[in-house]
Formats: structure tokens, C-alpha cells, sequence
């Protein structure tokens, strides 16, 4: 046999619950956040975004495919990705696609954490 759960009293009104300690942000671009954060949701997608940080220079993507050990058609959604999310530039060099972090990327979501 259970026991039948306590009731507990009623709280305070809602209207006479104290003010929210802060207000809306009304320049805060929730959507751009939102968006930059969708596109890191995915943890090779943050692999690939730190390979690209770390790199002076623009990285293929036959580079790419063998450190990640997935499929070139894998890779090119993931990547495609951060590059609708301006996280990531990618440049054509005859049959080659070059990607390298984007300038200012994820600048709101940093400037936002912080």
C-alpha cells in the first residue's frame, strides 16, 4: 500500500511574486545565437570547427576525411553546416574545396557567454 503524497499549501499570486532580477536583452540576437548553436549540436561539427581554429592555413578536405573516419558525403553535410551557420568559409580550387574558420566566427555566442 502507498502512501498518499502530502499537499503542500499555495503559494504567492503571481502578481505578487517580486520582479525579475533582469529584463529582456532587446539588442540580443536570440535567432543568430540559436542558429550558431544548432550547427555546433553536432560533436564532429565542433571537431571540424576546431581543426579549422587551430589551422594557419586553409584546410582541404582530403585532410579532413581521413581524420574524421567518415564518408567525403559525411563530411560535406557537416561542413555545410557551420557553412550556413557563417562559422565557416569554404573556397573551390579546381575539384578541391578549402575550408577555413570564418572571420568573427561564433563571435555573438562568445560575446553572449561571456
Amino acid at each position: 500500500m502507498s502512501l498518499p503524497l502530502p499537499t503542500l499549501p499555495a503559494g504567492p499570486a503571481a502578481a505578487a511574486c517580486c520582479p525579475a532580477g533582469a529584463g529582456l536583452d532587446t539588442g540580443l540576437d536570440a535567432e543568430r545565437i540559436a542558429q550558431v548553436a544548432r550547427a555546433l549540436a553536432e560533436p564532429v561539427r565542433v571537431r571540424i570547427l576546431d581543426v579549422l581554429r587551430r589551422s594557419p592555413v586553409a584546410v582541404c578536405q582530403c585532410e579532413l576525411v581521413p581524420l574524421f573516419d567518415i564518408p567525403q558525403s559525411t563530411l560535406s553535410h557537416h561542413v555545410n553546416k557551420l557553412v550556413d551557420a557563417e562559422l565557416v568559409t569554404v573556397e573551390r580550387r579546381h575539384k578541391w574545396a578549402y575550408y577555413a574558420l570564418a572571420p568573427g566566427a561564433g563571435k555573438e555566442l562568445t560575446t553572449w557567454l561571456s
